[in-house]
């Protein structure tokens, strides 16, 4: 089967340019860029802000697979010192037999988006965004392919996000790479290669979570369920985005994870 491949466009995917473009540029009221040099600061230090997920157009699915594409915006009150937005990505998927017996493939992996400061609302906001034409796609085909002996497949993603202060990465032109484990070293990253594959061949997994708001961080997350009713018959599935939500019925290994946490976050240690 043909695994998860999410996110950066180093992957195989479209560049959406005019709509990419016009979400980043087309920021209400915001103005000239100013230096400012961005570093690992204690949370507690950093300016106030509030960071907001964005959904680009409709979450979609078929008997195949699913798709939801994503951006962030984050707005300070003053500069920003972290560079990135850090991604904690928790997946459990169940695959169930005929025979009702299960199996079942886990994985974790901590990922970062590179943002740009890109001017000032009229509120005097500082605004920042991911960089020019990156967002983050998550999407699974490759589920019409399940041999006849699986009757069902249940997926559980969770998404932890926050800012951070990322050294070392092996970025993408367009600023995304994948990281060894978060600041606190509670989360490490563990994917199979069929995973982000592309990405995976031209970029090694690298670089030093230095500080990081984790405290504070948000959630979304996406269930998707896909069964043969009768055999013979194309499968159904269904499929829910919940953005600011983890589902109610998450898998326990799940939970488990995403709620890991050696100590708390900062900087400096």
């Amino acid at each position: 089967m043909k695994h998860s491949l999410s996110h950066p466009p180093a992957l195989r995917t479209i560049a959406w340019l005019t709509l990419l473009a016009a979400g980043w540029l087309t920021i209400s009221g915001c103005g000239s860029v100013a230096f400012f040099t961005q570093k690992p600061v204690a949370p507690s230090e950093l300016a106030p802000y509030a960071l907001e997920l964005e959904v680009r157009g409709e979450p979609a699915h078929d008997a195949d697979g699913y798709e939801v594409t994503l951006a962030f915006d984050l707005r300070a009150d003053g500069e920003f010192a972290y560079n990135a937005i850090v991604q904690e990505i928790v997946q459990e998927t169940v695959y169930t037999r005929a025979d009702r017996s299960e199996i079942r493939e886990r994985l974790t992996l901590v990922e970062a988006f590179q943002i740009a400061r890109v001017g000032v609302d009229e509120r005097g906001k500082v605004c920042y965004r991911l960089l020019p034409f990156q967002r983050d796609r998550h999407y699974e085909r490759g589920y019409l392919s399940l041999g006849p002996l699986i009757q069902r497949a249940d997926v559980c993603r969770v998404v932890r996000y926050y800012p951070a202060f990322v050294r070392d990465a092996d970025w993408t032109n367009l600023g995304f790479a994948h990281l060894p484990r978060n600041h606190d070293g509670s989360m490490v990253t563990n994917i199979p290669r069929n995973f982000n594959e592309r990405h995976q061949r031209g970029y090694i997994i690298d670089g030093v979570v230095e500080a990081a708001d984790r405290g504070r961080g948000r959630f979304y997350s996406m269930r998707y369920r896909w069964q043969r009713e009768q055999p013979g018959q194309k499968p159904v599935a269904d499929f829910v985005f919940r953005r600011d939500q983890r589902p109610p019925d998450e898998t326990a290994w799940v939970a488990q994870t995403i709620n890991s946490s050696n100590r708390s976050a900062g900087a400096g240690e």
